[in-house]
């Protein structure tokens, strides 16, 4: 055993002595943030950061509803929504002709009160311009005498 006894601690001294190196090389260097040194804080930030991810998580789940859902309810389901999808189609396509007709018809009177307001602050204008002139007239007369 005392042959072991140097050898142990000439290894030891080795260990030591690269610790103590690894320990002055690893003070120099600060440690780096990893990029997902923070989780997201929600699924938009989560997205945001991993498109691809998202997308493949999105045709996971539509291959596993489409294999568990029943095949004579997909047929009626899709006639269904094919039929709502229209409807809506027609109500949006009517709704947007309202709101243009609105929209015109705002326009135009927006427009003949503004011609009706020009008019009015022309008259006043030179309501306004013709007595500054009277009085400037009065005063140059005044100082005249």
């Amino acid at each position: 055993m005392s042959s072991l006894e140097p050898r142990q601690e000439r290894i030891a001294a080795k260990i030591a002595a690269s610790q103590d190196r690894l320990d002055r090389n690893s003070s120099a260097r600060p440690a780096l943030p990893s990029k997902d040194a923070y989780p997201p804080e929600d699924y938009r930030s989560l997205v945001a950061e991993y498109p691809w991810l998202a997308v493949a998580a999105g045709l996971g789940v539509g291959l596993l509803a489409g294999a568990l859902a029943p095949k004579k309810a997909g047929g009626k389901l899709g006639r269904r929504a094919l039929s709502l999808a229209i409807a809506a189609g027609e109500i949006g396509l009517a709704l947007s002709k309202q709101a243009g007709e609105r929209a015109s018809e705002a326009g135009r009177e927006g427009l003949a009160k503004a011609k009706e307001g020009g008019q009015q602050v022309r008259t006043t204008a030179r309501s306004t311009g013709a007595t500054i002139a009277r009085e400037a007239i009065r005063l140059a007369a005044r100082v005249r005498k």
